[in-house]
Formats: C-alpha cells, structure tokens, sequence
C-alpha cells in the first residue's frame, strides 16, 4: 500500500480551510478550540448564522456551542465512516468581574504572580475590557458547563435544535477522558505535574480538562493496543492490559483505586517560547 506523507498546511479560518477539504478522506481530525471567554486571537469572521465576531466570545455559551457545530458538521463531512475525531474543552466560570478579576483570590492577579503564575499573572494584567463578559441567567462564579453542553450537542438533535442550531450529523461520544495537568494524593499531599496554580479559596484548583473521542459509526478503526501499559498482574510475562483511556508521559501508571485505571490522562504542559498561549505539548 502507498502511503501518502505528504504535509499540507491550510491557513485561515477553520470553516473556510474545510471546505476546501475532500469528503470522506480524512481517517483522524483532533482539535482544541478556543475556550469560551478564555483566549483571544483577534480572528474576528462572519458566521454562518450572519453574528460577526472571534470564536469563543459569544454572548452566550449556547451560540458559541452552535457555532462549534458549524465547524464539526464540515469536519463530519470530511472525515471517513472508519474515522474518529478528538476535541480538547475546558470549562469556563461566570465571573462579574472577568477574566481579569480573580474572585476569593488575594490581590486579584497579583495573587497569581504569588503562588507562582507569573507569565499568567502579566498576561493577566495586559487583558483588554473585552475579557469582562458576564451571561446574566447563570449565577455569578458558577461553571456554565460549556463542554457538557458541547457533548450533548453533538451526540443529541434535540440538544441541538433547543440552542438554536440547524439540523446536523449525530456522533457518536465513544469516551470523555479527563486530561489532568496535575494530581494530588490525598494520603501523603504530594502533588505530581504543573497545573497552572490558581490562588483562589473556595473551591478546588481547576487542574483538568475534557477530552472527548467522537464518531461517526458505531464501528470504526481504533487501535487500543497502542495504548494498553504493561499487566500489573499475571500470570504469563509480557501480558498487556488495557489501560482504558490512560495516558501518562513518565510512563506510569496514573489510577484512582481499580487495577485498570480508565478515563484519566497525566499529560504534562509544556513551556513554549512561541507567543501562542494554549499549545499542546509535543509529545
């Protein structure tokens, strides 16, 4: 079989670049959009529902997940019946004061800078008014659940004729995994990984984020074998077993109480000397 290696780069904006795409000829799609209110990259376009601004800066969750659907229905297009898509989202609090405030946190983004963000913490003070947005029906420092909403409109019609959005593929979530940037063992308190620290109070530090593994067919291709980690215990040497959706870079195990840890991955962030602020480490 020939394979065919070749590198194309697409540059511009994610609905334009997929049309330009063939149907069905793309075995993997994987992708983290811009999380909602997070970041700010100053590609503002006019979308297909005629609202003209950057992805992520909706008024609304539910417009920002309508507008994540435009995109996905292409990459449904595009993307083989044997294939599977992966898509990286991360939560966003509500937040009167914004992104610029910090709440139950000492000295707003000078209490970053303390516990040891500082990059973050410069960034922070750097963030135009635009950050500032606050969505009424949803109470102040709440989660607004923006990947569960994101998951329910992609796997269910009803979901997603309620936020507005045009009739549409339906994928299938094989799996939500959780990316932990950091964990904590609640015996000794030692903690493993570089989760951005987080000086508020009141509530756990948000060290995660969702991974979620979606297709179009109940059947599909997916070698689970390249992830399974070696038995912990058996009978036969070089026995595999299957790690569920365990990732780990140090090659250790990562597990809550079970002997087949399933739905965590221990992915470490990486320092970048590129301007981009959310990149995905290399490996």
């Amino acid at each position: 079989m020939i394979i065919d290696d070749t590198l194309k780069i697409l540059v511009g904006d994610a609905i334009s670049g997929l049309r330009t795409v063939p149907s069905d000829t793309v075995q993997v799609a994987l992708t983290s959009p811009p999380f909602y209110l997070l970041r700010r990259y100053g590609t503002s376009t006019i979308w297909p529902d005629g609202w003209k601004g950057e992805l992520g800066h909706e008024q609304h969750p539910n417009d920002f997940v309508r507008h994540l659907l435009h995109v996905f229905d292409e990459v449904w297009r595009v993307i083989r019946d044997d294939g599977c898509l992966w898509v990286n989202l991360g939560d966003t609090f509500n937040n009167k004061q914004g992104k610029k405030g910090t709440t139950n946190a000492p000295d707003g983004s000078n209490g970053r800078f303390a516990v040891g963000g500082r990059g973050y913490a410069e960034s922070l003070r750097q963030q135009p008014e635009f950050f500032k947005h606050y969505v009424s029906s949803i109470g102040h420092k709440s989660e607004m659940g923006v990947p569960f909403r994101f998951h329910l409109a992609m796997t269910d019609p009803e979901f997603r004729a309620f936020i507005g959005a045009q009739e549409g593929p339906r994928w299938i979530c094989r799996r939500t995994v959780i990316w932990a940037k950091s964990l904590v063992n609640l015996q000794t308190l030692k903690a493993e990984g570089n989760a951005m620290p987080e000086p508020t109070r009141d509530r756990p530090s948000r060290n995660y984020e969702f991974l979620f593994l979606f297709s179009k067919q109940p059947n599909y291709y997916f070698d689970r074998t390249a992830i399974d980690v070696p038995s912990r215990a058996g009978y036969r040497g070089g026995d595999r077993a299957n790690a569920g959706s365990v990732w780990e870079t140090q090659g250790e195990i990562v597990f809550d109480s079970k002997d087949e840890p399933d739905g965590l991955w221990r992915v470490n962030s990486e320092a970048s000397p590129y301007r981009h602020v959310a990149m995905w480490p290399r490996r």
